[in-house]
């Protein structure tokens, strides 16, 4: 069995090479798409607007953090993914219809459980909504209409998703408006959910429509004040079982609060204390019908100063519930919705960085721009659970994290990166293995 620190060379040449290819394909279309936009601007009043990328990634993980059974414990998992976005925005006056089409897939993941529809989704049209920005009406600044993508507040709640390969979509109505300075966007939407599911589809990057179900819907409101330094998320999430839809039976109530803070000295605070009220059931099984309370929450906070020109230092904490104990009448386990934890908790897709629930964490974080085109983070956490399982140490474990960002041109980014989880008492039992060392490295191109 090859190290993982054997295929270092790969990490660097795999990325050029496919890049080169794309490079050769993309530019005359690019460059076609501009001039043609050029022509519809200066000929009439339609404005059409041509985006997208193109994203190669290669990750390599020893020891994963999750092995389901024995015989995955100290394999090593890999994996090449790519993702392609063409977005197409067509407007006339103040309206607006947007298509967004993506393809993302994976390559080199044999007997990896960490694949699924997080990471494949073959030519999805994940955006495709008209936006109408009216006129005769004071506060309302915009309406859409559609499924799109959303990304409010600290993302912890509702986001859409940057490094993961597949992102998250909704069907529903936004109404963006503005009330004595304050920003309030007014959402109904219809999480969708992505097809196919089964293991042997993801794995052959096999395709299907993606749809939304009227059995799970979510509706609710994100605030900002003028200043931006006070966000307010208030969402109540309802599903039910259907004919197409197993779910937990979800009815939750959920009502976050963020405070940013910039004091003298280059010092900065911030705090986010979410709670969460309702019930649901501990499983999607037919048989499952027992409604239990939830009472959750989450408190996330930093402290940090500008201690160089181009540094900032951070230390933060988080102290999310949980749950131990799956035969009371009770959940405890904090539910994040449809947001993403690659920002608090490290790398998703192949790494799997610990989940925004049962979790107390402190660390410390630093991002450096020493050059416009570099841009480094290095980071630590020390973890525990919250509620620890029945005779298990609650210490999971040390993570140092590391990323390098480099603007090679103002379209091309490379990127190499990688962390490693020192594995605390908390994991020793059942099938999880040794310390687990991973590292990444990719390549996006923006057109």
């Amino acid at each position: 069995m090859r190290s993982l620190f054997s295929r270092l060379p790969l990490l660097f040449a795999f990325p050029f090479f496919l890049f080169s290819i794309a490079l050769i394909i993309l530019s005359p279309l690019v460059a076609n798409n501009a001039l043609a936009d050029t022509a519809i601007h200066n000929d009439n009043q339609v404005h059409v607007d041509v985006s997208g990328s193109l994203r190669v990634r290669y990750e390599s993980l020893h020891n994963p953090i999750f092995p389901t059974t024995r015989e995955q414990r100290e394999q090593n998992n890999e994996r090449i993914s790519t993702r392609v976005i063409v977005n197409t925005t067509v407007s006339y006056n103040n309206i607006s219809a947007t298509l967004d089409v993506r393809d993302s897939r994976a390559f080199l993941d044999d007997n990896d459980p960490t694949l699924g529809a997080n990471q494949v989704n073959t030519l999805e049209p994940v955006q495709f909504y008209v936006s109408y920005a009216p006129t005769s009406l004071t506060n309302i600044d915009a309406i859409k209409v559609g499924r799109m993508e959303l990304d409010y507040g600290s993302r912890r709640l509702l986001a859409k998703t940057i490094y993961r390969n597949a992102t998250n979509s909704y069907d529903g109505v936004v109404v963006d408006a503005t009330f004595s300075q304050w920003n309030v966007s007014g959402i109904y939407i219809q999480p969708v959910v992505r097809f196919p599911l089964d293991a042997a589809s993801v794995d052959a990057n096999e395709r299907a429509f993606d749809k939304s179900y009227s059995e799970r819907r979510l509706f609710g409101a994100y605030i900002t004040s003028p200043d931006d330094n006070v966000k307010l998320q208030s969402y109540w999430l309802k599903e039910d079982d259907g004919d197409e839809l197993a779910t937990n039976n979800r009815d939750l109530y959920t009502l976050s609060i963020d405070y940013t803070k910039a004091f003298s000295h280059g010092w900065k605070g911030n705090v986010e204390v979410v709670g969460q009220t309702g019930t649901a059931r501990e499983t999607r099984a037919a048989d499952d019908t027992l409604d239990k309370d939830v009472r959750a929450y989450m408190l996330f906070g930093y402290l940090g100063k500008k201690i160089t020109a181009n540094t900032f230092l951070r230390a933060e904490v988080d102290y999310i519930s949980g749950d131990n104990d799956t035969s009371d009448n009770r959940i405890e386990n904090f539910d994040s919705l449809f947001g993403v934890r690659r920002f608090d908790f490290g790398p998703t897709d192949v790494y799997q960085a610990m989940p925004r629930r049962n979790l107390k964490t402190v660390g410390l974080r630093s991002i450096s721009k020493p050059a416009s085109a570099h841009h480094v983070l290095l980071g630590y956490k020390a973890m525990w659970y919250q509620k620890a399982p029945e005779s298990v140490d609650d210490f999971i474990g040390h993570q140092l994290e590391a990323r390098w960002r480099y603007n090679v041109l103002p379209n091309l980014r490379l990127a190499i990166g990688g962390a490693y989880l020192f594995k605390g008492r908390g994991f020793e039992r059942g099938d999880y293995s040794d310390n687990s060392a991973f590292v990444f490295t990719g390549a996006m191109y923006s057109f």
